[in-house]
């Protein structure tokens, strides 16, 4: 026998659990792998649904537009009518945000500071009602509760006591964040209320008239800048 072969070391067999271990590692890492593909193609997918459902929209809004019917923008986008309308009624809505939020951003700058009324601002800006500003407001996350205390309720004009009376609590007043001033202490830390004594003894707290515009024209140019 030779001296290399004496000298070799001692063969020892793969086991049967040894081999089942090492198939199922490589099987593991397959479908580890197969899945790390197949996520980055759905993302890839996803964008492009997404940059294409963006163009239909915008086409859809377009075509609305020029005056085209929402059937036949629905048949050809091989969508139903509802959800041409639905389409068009989300760009309104967000059109709506967008402009309500900056007209409050330019109430906010504006010195002396002011309020202005729910149904003034709809007025401005092309909204329907009062009750669209609110919403409008309420479900705009780049409104500030700060911002939007300056929106009051005309209900709230009390002539007798010469402004709007500002409740001590509003159970509608929407925080935002770690913020929850009321909104009496937002409009009490810009110096826009004061304090006055109701026919009943009792202590109120009032943003005086000429603190609130509620022209049409003057809040305009407020909001135009």
């Amino acid at each position: 026998m030779s001296t290399s072969l004496l000298n070799s070391p001692p063969f020892h067999p793969i086991s049967v659990a040894e081999l089942e271990e090492a198939r199922t590692s490589a099987e593991v890492e397959l479908i580890v792998n197969r899945l790390e593909k197949l996520a980055s193609e759905q993302e890839r997918l996803q964008s492009k649904l997404t940059a294409l459902r963006d163009e239909r929209d915008s086409l859809i809004l377009r075509g609305l537009a020029h005056g085209v019917s929402s059937s036949e923008l629905a048949a050809r986008a091989r969508l139903t009518g509802a959800r041409v309308r639905a389409i068009a009624d989300a760009a309104a809505s967000s059109s709506a945000r967008e402009r309500v939020a900056r007209a409050v951003a330019r109430l906010v700058e504006y010195t002396p500071a002011m309020c202005t009324t729910y149904g003034a601002l709809a007025e401005v800006v092309g909204i329907g009602s009062a009750k669209g500003v609110a919403s409008s407001l309420a479900s705009n996350p780049d409104v500030s509760g700060r911002a939007g205390a300056r929106v009051l309720l005309l209900r709230w004009a009390v002539p007798t006591l010469g402004g709007y009376v500002i409740p001590d609590e509003e159970p509608a007043w929407q925080t935002q964040g770690e913020d929850t001033a009321t909104r009496l202490e937002c409009l009490r830390a810009e110096g826009l209320v004061a304090p006055v004594t109701t026919p009943e003894e009792e202590l109120a707290w009032i943003v005086p008239f000429d603190r609130v515009c509620t022209d049409r024209a003057r809040l305009a140019r407020i909001i135009a800048g």
